[in-house]
């Protein structure tokens, strides 16, 4: 097909299809909802690891040794 065949709706829908479609940010999100829905920084640190090893080491506490 020519572009001479193309109105204004077609670049319309190429233009939209390029936004849609790019990059691998999946369920057809734009890339700024992409940006937004990211992991972002924690200034804290392995706040999540630093949890998981003290309440294991609290449960650990709790249930008496079988030695």
């Amino acid at each position: 097909m020519s572009e001479a065949f193309f109105d204004e709706y077609d670049y319309y829908n190429f233009d939209h299809d390029k936004h849609i479609f790019s990059g691998h940010g999946g369920k057809q999100r734009t890339k700024k909802e992409v940006n937004e829905h990211t992991n972002h920084f924690d200034p804290n640190g392995h706040s999540r690891k630093i949890v998981t090893k003290f309440s294991n080491t609290a449960n650990n506490k709790k249930v008496p040794s079988k030695q």
